[in-house]
Protein backbone atom coordinates (compact mmCIF):
# COMPACT_ATOMS: atom_id res chain seq x y z
CA UNK A 1 0.00 0.00 0.00
CA UNK A 2 1.56 3.28 -0.72
CA UNK A 3 0.77 6.21 1.22
CA UNK A 4 2.09 9.40 -0.18
CA UNK A 5 1.52 12.72 1.77
CA UNK A 6 0.12 15.64 -0.20
CA UNK A 7 2.36 16.97 -2.89
CA UNK A 8 3.88 15.41 -5.90
CA UNK A 9 7.49 15.38 -4.98
CA UNK A 10 8.09 12.65 -3.31
CA UNK A 11 6.01 10.37 -5.82
CA UNK A 12 8.15 8.70 -7.99
CA UNK A 13 9.90 7.07 -5.20
CA UNK A 14 8.82 4.13 -3.61
CA UNK A 15 6.29 3.15 -6.08
CA UNK A 16 6.50 -0.17 -7.78
CA UNK A 17 7.33 -1.20 -11.42
CA UNK A 18 5.61 -3.24 -13.73
CA UNK A 19 7.44 -6.15 -11.76
CA UNK A 20 6.48 -5.43 -8.32
CA UNK A 21 9.31 -4.09 -7.87
CA UNK A 22 10.31 -1.23 -5.44
CA UNK A 23 11.67 1.84 -7.15
CA UNK A 24 14.39 3.82 -5.34
CA UNK A 25 16.17 5.48 -7.38
CA UNK A 26 14.32 7.27 -11.40
CA UNK A 27 16.61 7.19 -14.48
CA UNK A 28 14.99 8.00 -18.05
CA UNK A 29 14.67 3.97 -18.22
CA UNK A 30 11.49 4.44 -16.14
CA UNK A 31 9.98 6.87 -18.22
CA UNK A 32 6.39 5.50 -18.33
CA UNK A 33 5.72 5.15 -22.22
CA UNK A 34 2.95 3.53 -24.00
CA UNK A 35 4.87 0.11 -24.83
CA UNK A 36 4.82 -0.60 -21.17
CA UNK A 37 1.05 -0.39 -20.49
CA UNK A 38 -0.88 -3.66 -21.05
CA UNK A 39 -4.50 -4.43 -20.18
CA UNK A 40 -5.29 -5.37 -17.01
CA UNK A 41 -1.88 -4.03 -15.50
CA UNK A 42 -2.14 -2.93 -11.90
CA UNK A 43 -0.49 0.01 -10.08
CA UNK A 44 -1.11 -1.01 -7.18
CA UNK A 45 -2.93 0.86 -4.48
CA UNK A 46 -2.28 4.80 -3.41
CA UNK A 47 -3.83 5.89 -0.14
CA UNK A 48 -5.33 9.86 -0.16
CA UNK A 49 -6.26 10.71 3.50
CA UNK A 50 -8.94 13.24 3.52
CA UNK A 51 -7.11 14.95 6.70
CA UNK A 52 -7.05 19.00 7.39
CA UNK A 53 -4.51 19.89 5.20
CA UNK A 54 -6.42 18.31 2.33
CA UNK A 55 -9.83 19.66 3.66
CA UNK A 56 -8.09 23.10 4.26
CA UNK A 57 -7.14 23.51 0.02
CA UNK A 58 -10.36 22.05 -0.55
CA UNK A 59 -12.69 24.63 1.04
CA UNK A 60 -10.05 27.46 0.13
CA UNK A 61 -11.19 26.77 -3.57
CA UNK A 62 -15.43 25.75 -3.34
CA UNK A 63 -16.46 27.09 0.27
CA UNK A 64 -16.85 25.25 3.76
CA UNK A 65 -18.34 22.07 3.67
CA UNK A 66 -21.49 21.39 5.71
CA UNK A 67 -21.46 17.97 8.09
CA UNK A 68 -18.78 15.19 7.85
CA UNK A 69 -19.20 13.67 5.12
CA UNK A 70 -16.84 14.13 2.14
CA UNK A 71 -18.06 15.62 -0.84
CA UNK A 72 -17.64 13.56 -4.04
CA UNK A 73 -15.63 16.26 -5.89
CA UNK A 74 -13.15 15.61 -2.65
CA UNK A 75 -12.85 11.81 -3.73
CA UNK A 76 -12.22 12.54 -7.33
CA UNK A 77 -9.81 14.90 -6.28
CA UNK A 78 -8.58 12.16 -4.88
CA UNK A 79 -8.85 9.92 -7.75
CA UNK A 80 -6.75 12.71 -10.20
CA UNK A 81 -3.86 12.62 -7.42
CA UNK A 82 -3.74 8.87 -6.98
CA UNK A 83 -3.54 8.36 -10.59
CA UNK A 84 -0.63 11.21 -10.64
CA UNK A 85 1.24 9.68 -8.01
CA UNK A 86 1.04 6.19 -9.53
CA UNK A 87 2.48 6.20 -12.73
CA UNK A 88 5.44 8.15 -12.75
CA UNK A 89 7.32 9.24 -13.95
CA UNK A 90 5.52 10.45 -17.10
CA UNK A 91 6.51 11.77 -20.04
CA UNK A 92 5.58 15.23 -20.99
CA UNK A 93 2.98 16.40 -23.51
CA UNK A 94 -0.40 13.51 -22.50
CA UNK A 95 -3.50 14.96 -22.82
CA UNK A 96 -6.27 14.22 -20.14
CA UNK A 97 -8.78 13.71 -22.91
CA UNK A 98 -11.91 12.24 -21.33
CA UNK A 99 -12.75 10.89 -18.10
CA UNK A 100 -16.30 9.06 -16.80
CA UNK A 101 -17.34 8.75 -13.05
CA UNK A 102 -19.73 6.18 -11.64
CA UNK A 103 -20.54 6.48 -7.95
CA UNK A 104 -21.84 3.72 -5.93
CA UNK A 105 -23.60 6.32 -3.34
CA UNK A 106 -21.81 4.69 -0.38
CA UNK A 107 -19.83 7.92 1.19
CA UNK A 108 -16.95 8.33 3.30
CA UNK A 109 -16.40 10.86 6.01
CA UNK A 110 -13.89 13.86 6.62
CA UNK A 111 -10.38 12.51 8.23
CA UNK A 112 -11.07 8.69 6.43
CA UNK A 113 -8.15 7.63 4.33
CA UNK A 114 -9.61 6.63 0.92
CA UNK A 115 -7.83 4.08 -1.04
CA UNK A 116 -7.55 4.07 -4.62
CA UNK A 117 -6.39 0.84 -7.02
CA UNK A 118 -4.99 2.24 -10.28
CA UNK A 119 -4.66 0.14 -13.47
CA UNK A 120 -4.85 0.03 -17.09
CA UNK A 121 -7.84 -0.52 -18.42
CA UNK A 122 -6.77 -0.79 -22.09
CA UNK A 123 -3.57 1.00 -24.49
CA UNK A 124 -4.48 1.12 -28.02
CA UNK A 125 -2.90 2.70 -30.80
CA UNK A 126 -5.08 4.96 -33.37
CA UNK A 127 -4.64 7.12 -36.37
CA UNK A 128 -0.74 7.28 -35.45
CA UNK A 129 -1.81 8.50 -31.03
CA UNK A 130 -1.39 6.30 -28.26
CA UNK A 131 -4.84 6.09 -25.89
CA UNK A 132 -4.32 4.50 -22.56
CA UNK A 133 -7.70 3.89 -20.95
CA UNK A 134 -7.21 3.95 -16.83
CA UNK A 135 -9.33 2.79 -14.60
CA UNK A 136 -9.09 3.69 -10.67
CA UNK A 137 -11.40 2.49 -8.19
CA UNK A 138 -12.12 4.64 -4.69
CA UNK A 139 -12.47 2.22 -1.64
CA UNK A 140 -12.86 2.80 2.02
CA UNK A 141 -13.29 0.17 4.45
CA UNK A 142 -13.19 -1.96 1.73
CA UNK A 143 -16.27 -0.36 0.04
CA UNK A 144 -16.57 1.06 -3.13
CA UNK A 145 -17.59 4.63 -3.37
CA UNK A 146 -16.64 5.21 -6.83
CA UNK A 147 -14.88 4.13 -9.57
CA UNK A 148 -13.71 6.23 -12.50
CA UNK A 149 -12.15 5.63 -15.91
CA UNK A 150 -9.34 8.35 -17.24
CA UNK A 151 -8.65 8.45 -21.11
CA UNK A 152 -5.03 9.84 -21.88
CA UNK A 153 -3.41 10.50 -25.13
CA UNK A 154 -0.04 9.24 -24.35
CA UNK A 155 2.91 11.38 -25.39
CA UNK A 156 5.30 8.99 -25.87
Amino acid sequence: MKHFPFGPDIAPLGRADEKGNRVTHITTDDLWTFDRFKAGQSFGAVEVALDSRRIKGWQAVYGQICGDVAPDGLIVAGMMEAYILAIQPRPKGNVHAAQKLDFTGVQAALGDVITYQVSVAKAEEKKGRFWVTFTITAAHNSKVLMQGDIVSIWAA
